[in-house]
């Protein structure tokens, strides 16, 4: 039985119990507390049940719920623990947080300028990826250099840049484009004009990764005819 909105929103905890849960089926559940809503996902990687945590309702509505769910499900089909990918997004954004703490405007271009000699004694490193997960981060970070190629000016903001990574089959969040920015940023593939939207600009060094001119570690080498 699927939810809809005004179930959601008239599901109370029952009298006695601490909280309470509702399904909406493939494994995503309501758990209703007294503190708020909050969206789960019950599934099994090799044998082991699991939950992954999708937001909290309202501000995660049904309807995201649902692709969170759906999203899910294909890193499932590739035998992809979704889990373990939230928590190295998670890894890989506080880094990226850190890096931008350090931005400094640059002048009129207001490019970020990131201080690499700090915070750099008891960070916590992103935990190693295996072959599937380090492969599909370096095929990711590879279209998006390539997508800059093939731009106008070797140049787009990350709204357009997400919704194309997202066309060519990469269901990443904004944070999660920041992050692989930020990682671009820090190799020389890419300059960054800061702002609400980001402009990001691809480099010399970036185009030559484009095409299989060079090679960057972390960045998937191309196929080159």
């Amino acid at each position: 039985m699927t939810l809809s909105d005004a179930d959601v929103r008239a599901t109370k905890v029952p009298y006695g119990k601490n909280q309470f849960k509702i399904s909406d089926g493939g494994g995503l559940y309501l758990l209703v507390k007294s503190s708020g809503r909050y969206w789960k996902l019950a599934y099994r990687f090799e044998g082991k049940q699991k939950t992954l945590a999708f937001g909290v309702y309202p501000t995660v509505s049904l309807d995201q719920a649902r692709e969170k769910r759906e999203e899910a499900k294909k890193l499932l089909a590739e035998n992809i623990d979704p889990g373990e990918i939230r928590k190295q997004e998670r890894i890989e954004q506080r880094a990226a947080t850190v890096l931008l703490e350090q931005t400094v405007p640059d002048g009129a271009s207001n490019k970020p300028v990131f201080d690499k000699t700090a915070h750099t004694g008891n960070q916590q490193q992103p935990v190693a990826l295996n072959q599937t997960e380090q492969s599909m981060v370096e095929n990711r970070r590879l279209s998006i250099v390539q997508v800059l190629a093939n731009s106008d000016g070797y140049m787009a903001n990350e709204q357009t840049l997400q919704h194309t990574i997202v066309s060519l089959g990469y269901h990443i969040s904004f944070d999660r484009l920041r992050t692989d920015i930020a990682w671009l940023y820090e190799q020389q593939v890419v300059q960054i004009d800061t702002g609400t939207l980001w402009r990001i600009y691809l480099t010399q060094t970036g185009l030559d990764a484009a095409y299989g001119r060079m090679w960057i570690p972390g960045i998937m080498r191309p196929t080159v005819e």
